[in-house]
C-alpha cells in the first residue's frame, strides 16, 4: 500500500496558487520602493511576482539588515515555487546568515524539500532539529503531517501513530487523513478492531471510499466475519468493477466463498483476482484456490496451483504438500504423491498434518516399492518412533515386516532388523533374504570375499526359507570358483543341488556345469563328463555359448581317455552351434584326426579352421599342426611351406620357434645342407637361449664336421647374438644347476643369491637367460618391482627367447601398477603378439584396454575393447569393463549411436558400478539430444530399478529435475530435488547441484 500512501500525501498538501502581476522594472526606481513592493507581493504569497522586485532590490546593495530580509524572502519564494535548486538556496542562506531569526523555519522548509524528494531519513533529521511549534499554525500542521508520514515511510509505526494522533487532535484539515493513516497503522499492527473503528467512518468519504473498503473487507475476512467481508467485496465490485483495488476485492470474495464451502464460486473469484493482479499473487489465495480445485475434483489444477504455494517452509506449504499428495493419488501418480507427502511429513509446522502425511508417505513407499536411498525402511521406523500412539501405528508395524521382505535398500533394512531385540520368524526370514541379496550384490561388483561373508551369514541363519538358503549355497560356489578355491566351490554347488526345490531352472543346470569344470580341472574326466552331460540335458537352449562349451568339454574328456570317435562326435556338435568357440571345436577335431593317423583329414580340417576363423588364437597352432601332418605324411616340401607360412604370418609367436627348428631339421634330414645352415642360423639368432637353438647349434656342428669346415663353425659360434654360448663347460653347468635345485626346494632367498652369483661368474653363460627369468620370479614374489623390471628387461633384449612371454606378463603388470601407462601399453601389445594361450592373449588385451583408457586414447580404447569382446570366453566382469570403456570412448568421439548400444547393454544390470553409471549416461545422452520424454522415461525406470551405487542414482535425480525444467514442469523438478536433498547422505558434489538448481527454481 506504500504507493497509495504516497499518492494520498501528495494530494493532502496543497500549494497556494501564484497570484497578481508584478510592476515593470522601469516603474521601480527607488530601492525602498523595490523592497516594499517585493515584500507586499511576498506576504500576499504572490511569490513569482515578488522575486524580480526582490532581486532588483538586492542588486542595489542595500543596508545589511534589509538585504538579509530580502534574501530570506527570495529563498522562501524559491521553496514555494519548487525551484530545482531550492535546497542549495536555503542552505546557502543559512551559511551566509547563521544567526538569522528565520533559521528554524528554513530548517523546516529544507526538511519539507527532502520529504517531497522521498528522502525520508534526511527529512526526519531536519524536522527533529526544528521547533515545529514555533511555525505558523498552517505550516506547523503541514510539517507535522510530513513528519508523521516520514516515520510511517521508514516503518517507525509507533512514532508515526503518536504524531498522527497529535495532529488529528489539533488540525481539522488533516483529521481524516490522520484517521486513515492511524487505521492503516493499526491494521499493520494487527490491531484490527481499532483499525476497523477508524476505517468505517471513512468509507463514504470521497477521498477514501475507493480505498477503505478493501481494508474493511480484509479485516472482516481476518476476523472470520466472512458474511460481512463478502457483502463489502460484492458492493465494492459492483461500484468499482475496474478499479485498481478490484483484484484484491476478488481475492477477499474468493476467501469468503471458500470458507462458506462454495468452491466453484471461490474458483471464479480467485481466477478474477489472478487475472487482474499483475504482481506476485498471495500464497494464501493460491492455497485456497488449489483446495477449491481439490474439493471440486479438478485434481490436475489442484496440483498445479498448490505447487505454487510451496516456496516457503511453513504451515501453508505443509498443508499444500499434503493435499498435493492426495490429489496425485486421485490421478494415480503415486511417485509424485510420495514426494509431496514426504515434504509435508518433513515439516513440524502442524503435528496432525505431519502424522497424516508421514503415514501416507510410508504407504506410498510400500505400494510403489520405492527405496532409492533406504527411505522405505526408515520411513516406517521413523513413523513408529515419532507417533507410537497413532491409530495408524499397528498397520505401519505390519507393513514394516512386508517392507523387509520386498525392499531393495538392503543395508538400511539390515540395520533396522538388527535394532529389534526379539525378531519374529518372519523378520528372520526377511533378514535371511536381505543377507542373500547383499551377497549377490557384492558378487555383481566382483567383490567375492564380501559376497561370501554375506552369503554365509544368510546360510547360517537357518532354513526360514529353504530356497533362499539353497540359492545362497549356489552363489557361494560361484564366489569360491572365482577365487580358485575349488574344494569349497564343489562342496557348495553340491549343497545347492541337494537343497534346492527348483531343479528345472537355469541355476540348477549351471551348478552341474560348474561341477563339471571342477572335476575337469582335477582330471577326473569320467565325473566331469557326467556333470556336463547333465548340464546339456537341463539346458533349455537359451545359453548357446555355455552349451557349446559343455559339448567341447565332453569331447575333451573322451579325448583324454582316448575315446576318439566320441570325442569327434561332441566336438562336431559344438562346432555346429556356430558360437565363438567354434574354432576350438575345429582345432580339436583336427587333432583327433591326427591321433587317428588321418593326416589328410586333419589337414582339411585345419585349412577350414584357418579359413573360417582367421583371427582365432588357434590359427597359429593350426599352421604348425598342418606342417607336422605333412611331416608324418613324409611330404617335407609341403611341411616346409606350411612352417614358412607360420613364420611369415606370426613371427613373434613361440610356436614359430618350433616351426623354424622344424624347417632346419627337415633340410638337414634331406641332406640339403645349403638350406639347412641358414635355417638353423635363423633359429639360433632369433631364439637365443631356447632348447630349439641349442639343438640347432648341435646339428650345425654336425653339418660343419661332416663338411670338414670346423673353423667356420667356430667363427659362427663366436658371432652369435650377445655372445650367448650354446655350449657349456662343467663349471657353468654345475653352478646353474645348483642354483636351480635350491629354487625348486623353495629356498627363494638362497636361490636368489646363487643365481646372482651365477650371472656374476657367467654373465654370458649358457643359462644366463634362465637365471634372469628365475630372478624375475623371485623378485616379483618379494614385491621388489624395480628388480623385476631390470631382469625382465635383460630377458627382452632377446625378445624371442622362451622366457619372453612370462617376462612380459610380469613386466607389464609392474609397469601398469606403477602408472607407467605408455610403457605398460607397449609391453601388453608385445605380449599379445607372443601369447601362446588364450589366457595370456586375454590378459594382454585387457591390459591394452586399461592402458589406452588411462591414456585417454579413444581410438586405441575402442579397438582394444572390440578385440577383447570378441573373445569366446570372457568373464561378465571383464565384459562389463570393456563395454564401459568403449561406450565412454564412443561418447567422446561423438559416436552416440554406438555409445548408446554399449551403455544400454551395461545398463541392464545396475548392481555393478559400470551399469549404474551407464544407466545415467544413457539418460544424459537423451537429454543432450533434447529427447526429454525419452530421458524422463529412462530416469524414472532407473529410479524404480534402483542401484546400490547411490551417487549415480542421485545424479539421475538431479538430471531428472533438469529434464522437467526443460519440459516446463518446474513443480516436478523442485519435488525431486527436495526429495533427494532429504534422503541422500553422500558427502560429494550432489548438495551443491541441488542448491544451485533450487535457487534458480525459486527465483
Amino acid at each position: 500500500m506504500k504507493k497509495e500512501i504516497t499518492r494520498l500525501i501528495c494530494t493532502a498538501i496543497c500549494c497556494t496558487p501564484i497570484m497578481g502581476l508584478a510592476q515593470t522594472s522601469e516603474q521601480i526606481t527607488s530601492p525602498d520602493n523595490l523592497y516594499k513592493e517585493g515584500k507586499e507581493l511576498f506576504l500576499e504569497k504572490n511569490y513569482a511576482a515578488a522575486v524580480p522586485a526582490l532581486k532588483a532590490f538586492v542588486k542595489q546593495k542595500p543596508v545589511a539588515s534589509l538585504r538579509q530580509e530580502a534574501e530570506y524572502m527570495l529563498v522562501s519564494s524559491a521553496y514555494e515555487l519548487k525551484d530545482k535548486n531550492r535546497i542549495e538556496l536555503l542552505r546557502g542562506y543559512l551559511d551566509r546568515y547563521p544567526d538569522t531569526p528565520h533559521a528554524n523555519r528554513i530548517y523546516a522548509l529544507i526538511a519539507s524539500c527532502y520529504f517531497y524528494e522521498g528522502k525520508y531519513d534526511e527529512a526526519l533529521a531536519l524536522f527533529n532539529s526544528a521547533r515545529l511549534d514555533l511555525l505558523s499554525n498552517a505550516e506547523r500542521d503541514d510539517c507535522t503531517y510530513q513528519l508523521a508520514t516520514c516515520y510511517l515511510k521508514t516503518d517507525n509505526l509507533k512514532e508515526a501513530a503518536i504524531w498522527f494522533e497529535t495532529l488529528r487532535a489539533s488540525s481539522p484539515k488533516y483529521a481524516k487523513d490522520c484517521s486513515y493513516y492511524l487505521a492503516y497503522i493499526r491494521y499493520s499492527q494487527r490491531r484490527y478492531d481499532e483499525a476497523l473503528k477508524d476505517f468505517l467512518p471513512l468509507q463514504d468519504d470521497p477521498k477514501y471510499k475507493a480505498l477503505v473498503p478493501y481494508y474493511i473487507a480484509e479485516i472482516y475476512a481476518i476476523k472470520k466475519n466472512y458474511d460481512k467481508s463478502q457483502i463489502v467485496a460484492q458492493n465494492y465490485l459492483s461500484a468499482y468493477p475496474n478499479n485498481e483495488h478490484a483484484a484484491e476485492m476478488y481475492r477477499i470474495l474468493g476467501d469468503a466463498y471458500y470458507h462458506f464451502g462454495q468452491y466453484q464460486q471461490a474458483i471464479e473469484a480467485f481466477n478474477n483476482y489472478l487475472d487482474r493482479d499483475q504482481s506476485a499473487p498471495r500464497r494464501d489465495a493460491l492455497y485456497m484456490l488449489g483446495l477449491s480445485y481439490y474439493q471440486t475434483k479438478v485434481y490436475t489444477k489442484a496440483v498445479e496451483t498448490l505447487g505454487k504455494v510451496t516456496t516457503t517452509n511453513d504451515a501453508l506449504t505443509q498443508n499444500a504438500n499434503l493435499h498435493m499428495g492426495l490429489a496425485y493419488l486421485q490421478l494415480a501418480e503415486k511417485n509424485k504423491a510420495r514426494m509431496a507427502f514426504e515434504q509435508a511429513a518433513a515439516s513440524d509446522a502442524n503435528i496432525q498434518v505431519k502424522e497424516l502425511a508421514a503415514y501416507n508417505y510410508a504407504l506410498c513407499l510400500h505400494e510403489t516399492s520405492f527405496s532409492a536411498f533406504g527411505e522405505s525402511v526408515t520411513a516406517f521406523e521413523k513413523f513408529l518412533n515419532e507417533f507410537p500412539t497413532s491409530p495408524y501405528a499397528e498397520k505401519v508395524s505390519s507393513y514394516l515386516v512386508e517392507v523387509y521382505m520386498t525392499t531393495r535398500s538392503y543395508d538400511a533394512a539390515l540395520k533396522s532388523i538388527d535394532r529389534i531385540a526379539h525378531p519374529s520368524a518372519q523378520i528372520l526370514e526377511a533378514k535371511q533374504k536381505i543377507l542373500f541379496q547383499l551377497g549377490t550384490q557384492a558378487f555383481a561388483n566382483a567383490n567375492f570375499e564380501q559376497a561370501l561373508s554375506y552369503l554365509n551369514q544368510s546360510i547360517n541363519l537357518g532354513q526360514y526359507n529353504r530356497q533362499t538358503k539353497a540359492d545362497a549355497y549356489y552363489w557361494c560356489g560361484e564366489s569360491y570358483y572365482r577365487l580358485n578355491r575349488m574344494t569349497e566351490a564343489a562342496r557348495d554347488f553340491n549343497a545347492y543341488l541337494q537343497l534346492t526345490s527348483q531343479p528345472n531352472n537355469e541355476m540348477y543346470a549351471l551348478a552341474n556345469y560348474n561341477l563339471g569344470y571342477i572335476a575337469f580341472h582335477r582330471k577326473d574326466y569320467t565325473q566331469a563328463s557326467n556333470y556336463f552331460q547333465k548340464y546339456i540335458q537341463l539346458e533349455k537352449g537359451e545359453n548357446t555359448t555355455a552349451l557349446a562349451d559343455a559339448y567341447n568339454r565332453i569331447g575333451d574328456c573322451h579325448l583324454n581317455i582316448r575315446d576318439f570317435e566320441e570325442a569327434k562326435r561332441y566336438y562336431s556338435q559344438a562346432e555346429q552351434m556356430n558360437t565363438p568357440s567354434g574354432d576350438y571345436s575345429f582345432y580339436q577335431l583336427a587333432l583327433v584326426s591326427g591321433l587317428q593317423k588321418d593326416y589328410s583329414g586333419k589337414i582339411t580340417l585345419l585349412n577350414r579352421l584357418i579359413g573360417k576363423y582367421p583371427s582365432s588364437p588357434y590359427a597359429v597352432n593350426a599352421l604348425y599342426e598342418k606342417g607336422r601332418s605333412y611331416v608324418f605324411m613324409e611330404n617335407n616340401a609341403q611341411a616346409i611351406t606350411s612352417f614358412k607360412e607360420l613364420l611369415n604370418r606370426y613371427p613373434e609367436s613361440p610356436v614359430s620357434r618350433k616351426a623354424a627348428a622344424e624347417i632346419g631339421l627337415l633340410y638337414y634330414q634331406n641332406g640339403d645342407f645349403n638350406q639347412a645352415i641358414p635355417a638353423y642360423k635363423q633359429v639360433i639368432e632369433k631364439y637365443p637361449g631356447s632348447e630349439e637353438a641349442r639343438l640347432a647349434m648341435l646339428d650345425l656342428k654336425s653339418i660343419y664336421v661332416d663338411m670338414n669346415r670346423i673353423d667356420e663353425f667356430a667363427a659362427l659360434a663366436n658371432a652369435m647374438p650377445g655372445n650367448i654360448r650354446f655350449d657349456t663347460n662343467e663349471q657353468d653347468s654345475l653352478t646353474y644347476v645348483a642354483a636351480e635345485k635350491i629354487y625348486m626346494k623353495g629356498r627363494a632367498e638362497e636361490a636368489k643369491s646363487s643365481f646372482e652369483k651365477y650371472l656374476q661368474s657367467f654373465p654370458e653363460g649358457a643359462f644366463s637367460l634362465n637365471a634372469h627369468y628365475y630372478l624375475c620370479l623371485i623378485w616379483n614374489e618379494q614385491k621388489n618391482y624395480d628388480m623385476v623390471l631390470e631382469h625382465s628387461g635383460k630377458l627382452l633384449e632377446y625378445p624371442n627367447n622362451p622366457f619372453a612371454e612370462e617376462a612380459l606378463v610380469m613386466r607389464a603388470e609392474v609397469q601398469f601398477n606403477k602408472l607407467q601407462m605408455e610403457e605398460a601399453l607397449a609391453s601388453y601389445k608385445m605380449l599379445k603378439e607372443k601369447a601362446s594361450n588364450v589366457e595370456h592373449r586375454q590378459l594382454a588385451e585387457t591390459g591394452i584396454l586399461r592402458c589406452a583408457y588411462a591414456l585417454r586414447d579413444d581410438v586405441e580404447t575402442i579397438q582394444a575393447a572390440t578385440d577383447l569382446l570378441a573373445e569366446a570366453k570372457l568373464s561378465p566382469e571383464l565384459r562389463n569393463e570393456a563395454l564401459y570403456y568403449r561406450g565412454k570412448a564412443y561418447l567422446k568421439q561423438k559416436a552416440d549411436t554406438k555409445a548408446l548400444a554399449d551403455l544400454r547393454e551395461l545398463a541392464k544390470d545396475t548392481r555393478n558400478l559400470y551399469g549404474a553409471e551407464a544407466k545415467y549416461l544413457v539418460a544424459q545422452s537423451l537429454y543432450d539430444a533434447h529427447q526429454y520424454t525419452a530421458a524422463e522415461k529412462e530416469l524414472l525406470g532407473y529410479i524404480e530399478q534402483s542401484t546400490p551405487h547411490a551417487y549415480w542414482l542421485a545424479r539421475s535425480f538431479v538430471l531428472l529435475s533438469d529434464v522437467y525444467v526443460a519440459m516446463g514442469k518446474d513443480l516436478d523438478a523442485r519435488q525431486y530435488l527436495l526429495s533427494l536433498q532429504q534422503n541422500y547422505k553422500g558427502d560429494d558434489d550432489i548438495e551443491s547441484m541441488i542448491e544451485s538448481r533450487l535457487q534458480k527454481l525459486n527465483k
